[in-house]
């Protein structure tokens, strides 16, 4: 059987949501909610007075109600100042109903928070404060709540009934009904369920009359907990659907908590163990988030009991001894009796009744205490089967004489006839709802058929033109931003390009147009001419390098390029690519290591690649120095191939490695002064990306730089051609 207690969540009870609310551990730690901080408050010094008196009453019950507002939001930590300065303006300025309305909202905090001792404590102790307040009623549910989440069953329906009763006698419905679905929740937990159902469908008769969908919710969880207890899975299931559907519409996390608790009972007793360990795992994130340590000791709890059907006793111990400290670390009495329980029942499955009896009798205590006769037959239950288990027939009587006595005084007949009540009732108010709407819809549709139609003919003619309209506005619209945007493209590239060549090819030139001038003049010597011809020589190169790059990244900007994958010999073309920059390699005197592997192929562009290994060695060589090295190898992996090129020069400046691959970024001079286009490695990851593959880098500023290239790896069974 599920109990009553953990798996449907009953000390959470309904009007907490609407007055929860946070007071600071700065309040707390200097006692502003006894008697004595009253007094110190009124002694605050006077030079503060005379702006206090300024807010009056109302400016206190804005602060109350944005704080309480923040708090149905779940928003605790932004409500926090609100209610320490509400109660503290309420205590200087004698509001009491401010006052009242203050430690509403503190006792719905820390309900909502699952720390009922601290409503006892702090709240339940000042109640006769607050007689005849706004508030009163209000007060008095939330201290009601309490007493029922630590057990106090009695005390808590005595309180009920007294505020139920105050609460027709002035008139506040919908406390009327929270309070009367509140009793619902006591009279289950001390055993009389047919007070229970009567309590349940008439708060949900009620709730229904004003349409209230957050009390309806909280009803139909009840009512299915109760169908779940007497195995009607299938009326149980449907309810708790229902309630979780309400709760999400309106936000309403405290009792999505409640629904996914008894989701994860209901499932636990119909065996499908997933299923309820996917609602407990939502409850425990829930909990997180909302901080509510009582819904987590019941979320443990409940999965121990889960482990416990799935004989994983080690882990069910595990949870139970963890909502067992929790419930010691916050004075949960209700928790210390479900967790022993739940150990002493692990115990019995394990062969340790010794043990197992200790527990069941500590448990059987707190019950005595509660005066819970649910909770005691329980216990008597467990107890008398331990006994008999070690063989101690004289203790085994006596537990079973008294259970036997508890259960004949709770008739099942009773209990026989409430569900009966419960099914006819809900029987008869769905037929009266569809009914009524039956009714309601026939004369809306007799009413309104004849406007409906000529209104309908009039707003799809009206449609259809402004569609019509608004359809070729929104094309013309889009043609001409987009050819505007393509114009403002094509100028701007143009101006780039156009003053990048001026900048960057006059200078070469016309230096290379004086050395042309030295030699055919011969004022250069035989030496000193074969010298300046292979200056010459390097620095047509890399002019050449320079306007094929403008070129080709000229052409990708304005038509863009699509690569024609084929099968390439990797080593065959980086032979190429070195043949083709080796006079630049020998005028800085630097060694040129190739270490790819003769039978390396990958699937690429033949021409892309050429391109992004020109300029991927030419950059190597213009940053390094006299003797530094530039390596050539290769990675393979089942699927790709990383080509990387390493140099032992002067690296990347950190500042600058970030826009590396951005156009028209130039890092630095290289070290014999050269300068680039700032394009070579946008093109290489143009053309890398097209590939299907990816460029990336690693520098260290005086260590050198490894650009790697990964490509799409080809595996081939005869040689490749390798022309070029």
């Amino acid at each position: 059987m599920i109990n009553p207690f953990f798996q449907n969540d009953k000390m959470r009870v309904f009007f907490s949501s609407s007055v929860k609310i946070i007071i600071t551990a700065c309040i707390l730690a200097f006692g502003l909610l006894t008697e004595d901080f009253v007094l110190n408050a009124q002694n605050i010094g006077q030079e503060d007075l005379p702006e206090i008196a300024l807010r009056d009453t109302s400016y206190i019950r804005e602060l109350n109600d944005r704080a309480a507002d923040l708090i149905d939001q779940s928003n605790l930590n932004a409500a926090r100042d609100l209610i320490d300065e509400a109660l503290q303006l309420a205590i200087l300025l004698n509001d009491l109903d401010g006052e009242s309305y203050s430690m509403s909202n503190l006792s719905g905090y820390y309900i909502e928070r699952g720390l009922p001792d601290s409503v006892l404590t702090v709240v339940g102790n000042n109640f006769s404060r607050y007689e005849n307040t706004e508030k009163e009623i209000h007060l008095g549910n939330q201290i009601a709540n309490a007493h029922s989440m630590v057990g106090n069953y009695q005390h808590s329906l005595e309180l009920y009934l007294e505020m139920r009763d105050l609460a027709i006698e002035r008139g506040e419905t919908r406390m009327e009904i929270g309070i009367t679905q509140n009793l619902g929740n006591n009279y289950k937990s001390l055993g009389d369920i047919p007070a229970a159902l009567d309590n349940y469908l008439r708060s949900l008769e009620m709730a229904e009359e004003i349409n209230d969908t957050l009390i309806i919710a909280v009803v139909l969880d009840n009512l299915a907990s109760i169908n779940v207890n007497e195995g009607n899975y299938d009326i149980g299931e449907e309810y708790l659907m229902q309630a979780l559907e309400m709760n999400m519409q309106i936000n309403n996390l405290g009792n999505q908590i409640t629904n996914h608790m008894s989701l994860g009972g209901l499932y636990k007793e119909m065996k499908q163990f997933e299923k309820a360990q996917s609602h407990y795992d939502r409850v425990l994130e829930i909990t997180e988030y909302l901080g509510n340590t009582l819904s987590k000791i019941q979320a443990l709890y409940n999965i121990g009991l889960l482990k416990l059907d799935m004989e994983e006793y080690d882990l069910a111990l595990e949870y139970f001894e963890e909502s067992l400290e929790l419930s010691k670390e916050n004075n949960i009495m209700i928790g210390l009796y479900y967790n022993q329980n739940g150990m002493g029942t692990v115990y019995s499955e394990l062969g340790e009744y010794e043990t197992a009896i200790e527990l069941f009798e500590s448990a059987l205590e707190i019950a005595e205490m509660a005066n819970a006769a649910d909770l005691i037959i329980g216990s008597l239950e467990n107890l008398y089967t331990a006994y008999e288990s070690v063989r101690d027939t004289s203790q085994a009587y006596i537990k079973l004489k008294r259970y036997s006595a508890l259960t004949d005084s709770m008739s099942r007949t009773a209990r026989d006839e409430a569900l009966a009540r419960q099914e006819a009732l809900l029987e008869l108010r769905t037929e009266r709802e569809n009914r009524a709407l039956l009714e309601e819809n026939l004369r809306i549709q007799q009413t309104n058929t004849l406007i409906a139609t000529v209104l309908l003919i009039v707003i799809i003619i009206a449609l259809v033109s402004v569609i019509i309209l608004l359809q070729k506005k929104r094309n013309a619209n889009a043609l001409l931003r987009k050819q505007s945007e393509e114009l403002s493209q094509v100028n701007e590239i143009k101006d780039k390009l156009l003053s990048v060549l001026a900048h960057d090819l006059r200078t070469p030139l016309s230096s290379l147009q004086g050395v042309v001038y030295m030699i055919r003049e011969k004022v250069l010597e035989k030496e000193d001419a074969v010298k300046a011809l292979s200056q010459i020589d390097a620095q047509l190169q890399q002019d050449i390098n320079t306007l094929s790059n403008y070129l080709q990244w000229a052409q990708t900007q304005r038509e863009g390029i699509v690569a024609e994958l084929e099968i390439v010999s990797l080593s065959y073309l980086v032979k190429n690519a070195l043949f083709e920059i080796e006079r630049g390699a020998k005028n800085k005197q630097v060694i040129l290591q190739n270490k790819i592997p003769e039978n390396t192929y990958a699937l690429a562009d033949k021409q892309m690649m050429r391109i992004i290994l020109r300029n991927l060695l030419s950059n190597a060589i213009k940053f390094v120095e006299e003797g530094d090295s530039i390596i050539i190898e290769s990675k393979e992996t089942d699927t790709a191939i990383e080509l990387s090129v390493s140099d032992t020069g002067s690296g990347i400046p950190p500042e600058k490695q970030a826009d590396l691959f951005k156009p028209f970024n130039y890092v630095q001079e290289g070290t014999a002064g050269e300068k680039g286009t700032g394009l070579g490695l946008s093109i290489c990851k143009e053309f890398a990306e097209e590939l299907g593959g990816s460029i990336s880098f690693e520098s260290k500023p005086g260590k050198g730089t490894t650009f790697t290239v990964r490509l799409q790896k080809a595996t081939v069974e005869e040689p490749v051609s390798e022309s070029v």
